[in-house]
Parts: C-alpha cells; structure tokens; sequence
C-alpha cells in the first residue's frame, strides 16, 4: 500500500497562487484512492507491483528560483543560445539558465519558471482536468517547470528547449510545462527530461497547451531515465479554429512508464498529429495512451506509435478517438506497430472509437512482429554482424519518426536507443 505525501511537504514558503494550488490539489487527493486495475485506465497497469513506497517523501516542496529580475518581472538574459530561440534548464528542480532572444522578448514573447505566476489560469484548469490520484499527486508537489507564452502573430524558427535534469537516488520530480499561443503565432520547443546519473526517481510530469485560432505548435517530448525508475507523464492540448499541433514523444527507459495525452479539437478545421517511439527492455512495462476527442466539425487528426520490446519486456498502447454529436466531417486515424525482440516480449493494441456522428472517416490498424530473417541475412551478408545488422533495423524502423524533428533531438534519441539495444542485447 503506498503511502500518502507528508503534510511537510507544504510548508515551505512559496507564491501565494502555488500554495493555494497544491492546498487544492492536496484536498482531492486525499478523497482517491490509488488506481488499481479494476479501472478500465489502469486495467494492464498494476501499481501493486513496483515499490512507489521506496521513494522517500522528505523533500519538502521549496521556492521557485528567481534568477534575474527586473522591476519584478524575471527577465531572461538576452543572449540567445546557438542555433536556438530561447532555453531554460532546471537542474534537481532549480532553475539553473535562462535565455530568450531579445528580439523575441521585445515582441512580447516569454519564457519563465511557472513559480512566477503568469502559468497561473492554465494551471488551475489543468488541476481540474486530474482524474486520479497519480494526476492529483504532480499538483501535490508541483514546485517548478516552464511557462512560454508567444503573443499574436509572432512565428519563432529555431527551437525553444526546456530541460529538466533529475538526479539524487530515490528523488521525487514533478516537472511542469504550460505552453500558450496566440493567434497566428508559431513554434517548435523541445521539452527533455532526462537522469544526470543512474539513480531511481519517481517521475510525475506534465505538459499544457492552449492554441488560439490559426497558431501551430512542434512540439518534440523526450523521457530518458534509468531501468529502475518510475514515470507517470499527463498532457492535454486545447485546439482552437485552425490550429494545429504535431507532437513526438519519445519515452526512453525508466521500470515502469504510464502516460497519456489528451486532445481536444474544440475549434473547426484544427489539426492534431500525435506521434511517439518507446523502447521497453527487460523486466520494464511502459503503459502509453492516446486521446483524441473531436469537438467541432471539420477537424482531421493522426496518432501514430511505435514501439520495440526486448525479451521479459511488456509494452501497452491505448488509443481512443472520441467524436463529439455535432463534429461531422470529422477525419481522423489512429495506428500501432510493434517489434518483439525476445522470448516473452509482449505488446498489446488497445484502439477505441467512440463515434456520435455518421458524416466522419475514422479507422484504426496495428501490427507486431518480429524482425525479419531474411532481411538480417541480407545485411550479414555484405558485411555486418547479426548486431550491427539487429540495430540497423531496429532504427531504421523508427526513422520516420524522428526524420522530422530537430537534430539535437533525433541524434540524442537515436543515440539512447542505441545504449538501450545494446543493454538489451
């Protein structure tokens, strides 16, 4: 039975806005009980079976950081980092960089640590979306993450990266990013989470957006942590009228990962692509969930996954496209492929459509195998051996994935599958 965060975990002082949010949260929280697999969300995902109370709860929830200021409001350095728009990093929950390009900051863009407060409504909408207690647990503790804002009209090249850095053995982390577009405005931001040593963490993310009408968000989500750790990852994107969000996400590791995305196409004609790779090795179970809920008519939308089981591992995908009564001329298509690589290697397709309008297209598919024979003596046979031949494949089945998001991001996840396959191997 897990237990319950400590009160002390509440105490320290904090913006009056953040206190009065977790006091919230913590209030809900204490009316649920853990999910257990009699919920239909938790029904391949059995908590009972990793050791949630071994991560310690001493860690008392603390100030946000405020770096630079300037007539109370946190100015960013003005440099801008090479090759990006802007970056901030937090290491073990404090902010340790933050840069924006000044020609941004002038056109009224910004990029800050939520604790100073302009991520408040977002947040507390986000609070009211929580549907069980892991969801309510990330507000419990909520301390740090990132806010960018980008104003009407303004449309940013180069990527915004934001960084998360855990470390410390047995450590907590609750990382927050609340993202808002206005009108007609665009970008790319990377968002990493990532150990800085083997350790084990409790990992309890989340991801917010909200994108006025004609606004296009890439966004690129990477999940590195160790074979012992355990991460639960929430997000939900609100679609206004035209607007459009591709997402990769990229979970990479960790004992036991269980997330979900929620999007709502609340706007006619929006656009959401939802994409993701996982890689689960020996003994580790990641549990990941797709839903698309079509609200207005006209929306189009694509969830694609991939995923490569090691022998001993188990990989779940849940998929749902929901259509709303009034969403006619909906379009939307959900998919999953999987690549067993041993004995006892397990993946499991779970698609769900709910469909309240007949004037819609809407279909799913999904496969799993193994990695083919003939293809590994092919490349055997010019050369390679049956591991370098095994990783070839192995990558070249994620490729299309990772062939559009940015360098550093494709590089870095291709470079961590690469250890993975070769632990796994």
């Amino acid at each position: 039975m897990m237990s319950a965060p400590s009160t002390a975990s509440l105490t320290r002082p904090s913006p009056a806005w953040l206190a009065g949010l977790r006091a919230e949260a913590r209030s809900l929280f204490d009316t649920m009980r853990w999910p257990t697999p009699e919920l239909e969300d938790w029904r391949r995902t059995d908590l009972g079976r990793f050791d949630l109370p071994s991560f310690p709860e001493g860690r008392e929830v603390g100030e946000v950081d405020r770096t630079e200021e300037a007539g109370g409001e946190l100015r960013p350095r003005s440099e801008e980092p090479r090759g990006l728009a802007g970056r901030i990093r937090f290491k073990s929950g404090s902010c340790a960089e933050l840069s924006l390009a000044e020609r941004l900051y002038s056109a009224g863009a910004r990029l800050e640590p939520i604790g100073m407060g302009s991520a408040s409504g977002l947040l507390g909408e986000a609070l009211a979306s929580a549907r069980d207690k892991i969801a309510l647990w990330h507000f419990v503790r909520l301390e740090y993450g990132a806010y960018l804002y980008l104003p009407a009209g303004l449309s940013v090249e180069d990527p915004i990266v934001v960084d998360f850095e855990e470390g410390g053995d047995g450590r907590h982390a609750e990382p927050h990013v609340a993202i808002v577009l206005s009108e007609g405005a665009s970008a790319t931001v990377v968002v990493r989470i990532r150990e800085t040593a083997e350790a084990r963490i409790l990992g309890n993310s989340r991801v917010d957006i909200r994108l006025g009408q004609g606004s296009a968000l890439r966004l690129f989500d990477s999940r590195s942590l160790g074979a012992q750790s355990l991460h639960f990852h929430r997000a939900r994107a609100r679609l206004a009228e035209g607007s459009s969000l591709e997402r990769l996400e990229a979970q990479l590791g960790s004992r036991l990962a269980h997330t979900r995305i929620e999007c709502l196409l609340e706007g006619r004609g929006s656009e959401a692509t939802l994409e993701g790779l996982y890689f689960c090795g020996r003994d580790q179970h990641a549990d990941l969930g797709t839903e698309l809920r079509h609200v207005s008519p006209g929306a189009t939308s694509r969830a694609a996954y991939k995923g490569a089981v090691a022998g001993g591992g188990r990989a779940v995908f849940q998929g749902l496209i929901e259509v709303a009564e009034g969403a006619s001329g909906t379009d939307a298509f959900l998919s999953n492929r999987n690549l067993l690589l041993g004995g006892a290697a397990r993946a499991d397709s779970i698609p769900t459509l709910r469909i309240g309008n007949n004037d819609v297209r809407c279909s799913h598919g999904s496969a799993t195998g193994r990695l083919d024979e003939e293809e590994l003596f092919y490349l055997q046979s010019r050369g390679f051996s049956r591991d370098e031949a095994r990783e070839l494949l192995i990558l070249g089945f994620f490729e299309d994935l990772l062939a559009r998001a940015p360098d550093d991001f494709r590089e870095e996840s291709l470079a961590h599958l690469r250890r993975l396959l070769a632990d796994a191997a």
